[in-house]
C-alpha cells in the first residue's frame, strides 16, 4: 500500500513539473524580415483524482492536450528606394558667360548643349546659390542672367544648377565670380 502512495505522489510531482514547464516557456523568435510561420501552440489540461480508503488507493490521471496553429505575422521588409529615373536627353553644361562685372549689373548665365555647342533657352530653370535669377528674356541674347545689385564688391563662389527638361538633362557647375566697386 505504502507503494502505490509513492507512484501517486511520483505521478502528479511529474504532471505538476511537466505543467510548469509547459506554462513557463516562452518563444522569443523575432520576425524581422521574416515571411509569416505557424507555430503551433499546446493548450493542456490535466485531471488528476486519488481517492484513499483504509484498504486500497485508486488513482486515475487524464491528460488531454491540444495542438492548433498559431500564424504569427512577420512586419514587413523595409522597402527597397526606387532608383532615381535617369533622363536619356542631350547632356548639357552651365556657366557664366565672364565672372567679373561691376556691382548691378547682370552677369550672364549660359546653358549649353554638349552635342550641338549652341546656347538652350526655355528648356528648364536656372537657379544659383546668391543673388537673384532671370530668365533670358524673349530675345533670350543669355540663358539666364545673375542680378548682382544686392550683393557688395568682393570675390564669390557660386553653384548654379540647369534643371532641365525632356529633352535636356540637368547640369550643375560651381564658379568663383568677382564684384567689383
Amino acid at each position: 500500500m505504502q507503494l502505490k502512495s509513492i507512484a501517486v505522489i511520483a505521478v502528479l510531482s511529474l504532471v505538476v513539473a511537466s505543467l510548469l514547464v509547459a506554462g513557463c516557456t516562452t518563444s522569443t523568435t523575432s520576425n524581422t524580415n521574416q515571411t509569416p510561420s505557424a507555430t503551433p501552440s499546446t493548450n493542456a489540461s490535466t485531471t488528476t483524482s486519488a481517492t484513499t480508503t483504509a484498504a486500497t488507493t485508486t488513482s486515475a490521471t487524464t491528460t488531454a492536450a491540444t495542438t492548433s496553429p498559431t500564424v504569427t505575422p512577420s512586419p514587413s521588409a523595409s522597402p527597397t528606394p526606387t532608383p532615381t529615373p535617369s533622363v536619356s536627353g542631350i547632356v548639357t553644361s552651365i556657366q557664366f558667360v565672364r565672372p567679373t562685372v561691376a556691382k548691378g549689373e547682370s552677369l550672364g548665365i549660359n546653358v549649353i548643349s554638349s552635342a550641338s555647342g549652341t546656347q538652350i533657352c526655355g528648356h528648364g530653370a536656372v537657379t544659383a546659390t546668391i543673388g537673384t535669377v532671370s530668365s533670358g528674356g524673349s530675345d533670350c541674347f543669355y540663358t539666364a542672367y545673375l542680378d548682382t545689385s544686392s550683393l557688395n564688391p568682393g570675390t564669390y563662389d557660386v553653384i548654379l544648377k540647369f534643371a532641365g527638361d525632356s529633352c535636356y538633362n540637368p547640369s550643375q557647375s560651381t564658379s568663383t565670380i568677382t564684384i567689383t566697386a
